[in-house]
């Protein structure tokens, strides 16, 4: 039962670049990501437990932010602008910069095993930035390697308050949070555009808020209850290989040469953290 939450969490988590990039000429990157997170966090707050002060909530909804205001919309706008396989590679390599961060807010000291990952994973995010194929391009690679970075950001603020309450009652809290901000903010901006879309397209945004952004934190964290955080982060090495395969399987992505070796020596590096 344990491995097919962990089945389930990859192929939700691997599947969201893929199905919404369908979507990006009729969906705004915005309003996709703020939907999203404001279904996703109040399916997820069904299953909250504990009683969290307003203090710390003010606390998860800006670490939150950080995550659905910042970090998505930044890989919805690599979805965007670059294949989807390659916007769900660079996301996948934010364990790389959570090491990074780790170790400059002092949770973790440096070694030659963290050091050696890290490096080679700059070095596979290189190549894939060189040999970028039709449908990619620098914007979209840049915007997939800051929402790597920010994701990372996020998940090293989530640490203390995840010991404190529990993965699931602060993940619920902070993506809840972080989806009526986004909501405030475009509606204060005059920026919530809400799309005219057919039946199905409207399936596939609720299937990223519900499965995605909801019910793919409620079977990553009932693993991790059994597997422990490293084995539960498999998700995260194996995302690259999955996507890649259902994007050259629903989209008809190429896969070229360097894609290949870049995707390949990024799980090298996650492998070795």
């Amino acid at each position: 039962m344990i491995y097919l939450y962990l089945t389930a969490t990859l192929l939700f988590w691997s599947s969201m670049e893929v199905l919404t990039k369908p979507l990006m000429s009729q969906v705004d990157p915005f309003f996709l990501t703020f939907f999203r997170f404001f279904v996703g966090g109040v399916f997820l707050l069904v299953f909250v437990r504990r009683k969290i002060p307003f203090k710390d909530i003010l606390s998860l909804a800006l670490v939150g932010s950080i995550n659905g205001v910042l970090s998505m919309s930044l890989l919805q706008l690599s979805v965007k602008f670059s294949n989807a396989s390659t916007a769900a590679t660079l996301m996948a390599t934010n364990p790389l910069f959570v090491t990074v961060f780790s170790l400059i807010l002092g949770k973790e000291k440096l070694s030659v095993k963290r050091f050696l990952s890290v490096a080679i994973g700059l070095v596979g995010i290189m190549i894939l930035s060189y040999g970028r194929i039709e449908g990619d391009s620098i914007v979209g690679l840049l915007l997939g390697i800051g929402a790597a970075i920010t994701f990372a950001l996020y998940a090293v603020l989530m640490r203390d308050f995840t010991l404190k309450y529990g993965s699931l009652d602060a993940t619920a809290v902070s993506i809840f949070s972080a989806g009526l901000i986004y909501g405030l903010l475009l509606i204060l901006t005059r920026n919530l555009r809400i799309p005219q879309i057919n039946i199905p397209q409207w399936l596939i945004l609720i299937y990223a808020g519900v499965f995605v952004t909801g019910l793919a934190y409620v079977t990553y964290f009932k693993a991790m209850e059994k597997l422990g955080p490293s084995r539960t982060s498999l998700v995260f090495y194996l995302k690259p290989v999955v996507a890649s395969f259902l994007a050259l399987w629903l989209l008809s992505e190429p896969i070229g040469a360097f894609k290949i070796a870049g995707t390949g020596v990024i799980v090298l590096a996650l492998l070795l953290r």
